[in-house]
């Protein structure tokens, strides 16, 4: 871990959420998979500390079959860490809790799942005090009973920004220095936008 340097959390970067067909797969998967992979290689060149939070094959939403493989592109690299976890949010690993209480510069969080391991982890972080924040171009999500991954996906995101948690694109870049281009952008979470402006 770099001292004093930001910190990019990346949530369940593992493919039992991009590829079709799979319970927890995002229909927007492979697109917000692109931008996780963009924002995980401009952290990586502007020197920031990355952890990767995933999870165990077997545990909560990853049955035997379970693709825990990560998402190519999203691969941990020596020198990053990486929490292998059995419950959802990325604090149910006992080491993220002493990293986090490090982080002077700001955490950022991206990955998936909205509607579950994202949002969790915001609510832990809050009740914490630690200063976690969701990328919301990089929120992947799933369908929860009747609700669409849009919905969970809005869900999350207007979670963050009530919490005063959420981070845009714009933010990103002027807060952190790392631009992510402006042709990556989500239908499905302009659609979110829309709704959750008053």
């Amino acid at each position: 871990m770099k001292l004093g340097a930001p910190i990019l959390l990346c949530m369940d970067l593992q493919q039992e959420f991009v590829v079709p067909g799979r319970p927890w797969a995002d229909p927007e998967g492979e697109e917000i998979a692109e931008i996780c992979v963009t924002v995980l290689r401009a952290a990586r060149e502007a020197g920031w500390t990355i952890i990767h939070s995933q999870l165990h094959r077997g545990g909560p939403m990853l049955d035997g079959q379970g693709l825990h493989q990560s998402i190519p592109g999203c691969e941990p690299k020596p020198g990053e860490v990486l929490l292998r976890r059995a419950g959802i949010s990325a604090y149910a690993h006992p080491e993220l809790d002493s990293i986090m209480q490090g982080a002077t510069s700001g955490v950022v969080m991206i990955g998936f799942s909205a509607p579950m391991s994202l949002t969790t982890t915001l609510y832990d972080a809050e009740d914490r005090g630690q200063p976690l924040k969701l990328l919301e171009e990089a929120c992947g999500s799933a369908e929860v009973g009747d609700w669409s991954a849009e919905h969970t996906r809005g869900l999350c995101i207007a979670t963050a920004r009530k919490l005063n948690r959420s981070v845009t694109r714009d933010d990103f870049a002027d807060v952190f220095g790392v631009r992510i281009p402006h042709e990556m952008h989500l239908r499905t979470l302009a659609k979110s936008r829309l709704r959750l402006v008053p």
